[in-house]
């Protein structure tokens, strides 16, 4: 028997082999379709699929179908088959719904157009061309095309537990949201916004969404426990639900606004005006800040004793500001600035203090060191005005030019002494016509070395003999001419001349 069937299974061995070269062969046909639709519910809505082929010469197109992915298996069902110039439905529903129009040698299409979109259209289809190619070989080739049955997302429900609207800082709330987040499956989101500003700041997102095919819908939850602080006071909660065809704003639920109670914090005292130390006189205002809800109320000491509203102090602002004159040094001390509120029986505080210092010679010298007029500063000091106080402080000026008169007068000194010891050591030196001026003019034109002529008076040497010393006393009126100074045109040798008077009426 088995030589009876070797030459019947090697006639179908080479049977299929031919088959499988021939399947094998190049298409040269093309087949297009959308790669997407999207439509929304409604009988108003339709689904057009149109799958276009574009043939080579030599081949024929003898059938084409469209079918469409089962949901719960990786398998295609057969909607409609074409063939030239008709169509065969397989699904009763869709030949209700739709209308076809077949493929001819002069429309090379076959088009699937649905009307009253329900929600079972969406899905995967795929187009698939039957044809003999130019080797007149059978043969095929598909396309894909995704439909999806758009359906608007609804609005959120959204809660807050507790649902009280002013909580304490750090306390715990449950926001919880659910929504129709419609078709394609989306998702919902949980987020806060100040009332001050546009801007929502996420808290949190859903992962994913669970599909109900029944009535085209998809249903996502949410749910966040967060913890309030007092950043939050005045922000109000909300959710959105949304899909990527959602257009904003998506349909959205808030609520609030929540008010956050918490206790001071950031207390600081300030002084004015900023000084490092205050003199007698001084009116000085300290002001007292802290953060809290409710807002603070505020308490003073003075060094452990209490402030109250008075003649010497005045308080302001809900008694956060204080202001006085300083009467003298004894105002020197720490104030303190208590400041505190209360909420669901429950009591809080905080304080802090600051050092006031009052310079005490402000106290006795202020009205005399008001004027540089007043105080005396060194020679190398001076005065100036700062802070309506008179000081003296040391004058650079000062003390340069006192370097520079006495490098002058070291200079000076030096010089003179290092001309007399030159003149000592040349006594032949002779001076010629040198004019020297002492309250009156005299004239020397020639004088011999070693001769000293000394006179406060007018008086003309043409000569005199060398190593004389001529000293005039006394010269008699009728010796001298009128307007003229005396004139004396020769001395002898070695003679001396003495006058022990001079007359009232000598002119010289």
């Amino acid at each position: 028997m088995m030589n009876d069937r070797l030459p019947v299974m090697i006639c179908l061995f080479f049977f299929v082999f031919e088959k499988g070269i021939l399947r094998l062969g190049t298409n040269a046909l093309t087949v297009t379709s959308p790669t997407e639709i999207n439509a929304s519910l409604g009988s108003g809505s339709t689904i057009v699929l149109n799958c276009s082929f574009e043939k080579e010469t030599g081949e024929r197109v003898n059938l084409i179908s469209w079918r469409k992915k089962n949901e719960t298996r990786n398998e295609y069902r057969g909607i409609i088959s074409y063939f030239q110039s008709y169509a065969v439905y397989f699904d009763p529903d869709m030949k209700n719904r739709s209308k076809s129009i077949s493929f001819d040698d002069s429309s090379p299409s076959a088009i699937l157009n649905i009307s009253e979109v329900q929600c079972k259209d969406d899905g995967q289809y795929r187009c698939i061309v039957e044809y003999i190619n130019s080797n007149n070989i059978w043969t095929d080739t598909q396309t894909e095309t995704s439909v999806y049955i758009q359906v608007m997302a609804d609005i959120p429900e959204f809660t807050i537990q507790p649902a009280n609207t002013t909580l304490e800082e750090y306390s715990a709330v449950n926001l919880s949201c659910s929504a129709n987040v419609g078709r394609p499956g989306g998702i919902v989101s949980i987020w806060k916004q100040s009332h001050i500003s546009d801007e929502r700041i996420q808290l949190g997102n859903s992962s994913s969404s669970v599909t109900d095919t029944g009535n085209c819908s998809d249903y996502a939850n949410l749910l966040i426990t967060y913890n309030l602080t007092r950043s939050d006071d005045g922000f109000i909660f909300g959710c959105t639900s949304k899909n990527k065809h959602t257009n904003d704003p998506a349909p959205s639920k808030e609520e609030g606004p929540r008010t956050i109670l918490y206790g001071p914090s950031k207390l600081s005292i300030a002084f004015s005006p900023q000084k490092h130390s205050f003199f007698a006189g001084d009116r000085i205002r300290i002001t007292c800040s802290s953060d809290g809800n409710p807002r603070p109320t505020f308490q003073w000491m003075f060094n452990f004793t209490k402030i109250v509203n008075g003649e010497k102090y005045h308080l302001s602002d809900q008694d956060r500001t204080i202001e006085f004159t300083i009467s003298s040094i004894k105002d020197s001390g720490y104030y303190l600035c208590f400041a505190f509120n209360s909420f669901n029986g429950k009591l809080y505080n905080i304080n802090d203090k600051k050092m006031l210092i009052v310079q005490e010679k402000d106290i006795y010298l202020s009205s005399d060191r008001k004027s540089c007029l007043n105080i005396e500063c060194s020679s190398i000091e001076k005065c100036t005005i700062q802070d309506n106080t008179a000081i003296c402080s040391v004058d650079i000026w000062k003390i340069v030019a006192f370097v520079f008169l006495s490098f002058s007068l070291v200079l000076g000194t030096t010089f003179a002494i290092l001309w007399r010891y030159l003149k000592r050591r040349n006594p032949g030196t002779i001076l010629d016509e040198i004019i020297i001026r002492d309250g009156e003019d005299r004239s020397y034109e020639t004088l011999s070395s070693g001769t000293i002529h000394r006179n406060s008076e007018e008086r003309n040497y043409e000569s005199l003999s060398n190593g004389m010393t001529d000293t005039y006393n006394s010269i008699d009126e009728s010796a001298l001419r009128v307007g003229e100074g005396a004139h004396y045109e020769s001395l002898g040798r070695g003679e001396t001349h003495t006058y022990s008077s001079i007359q009232p009426t000598v002119s010289m």
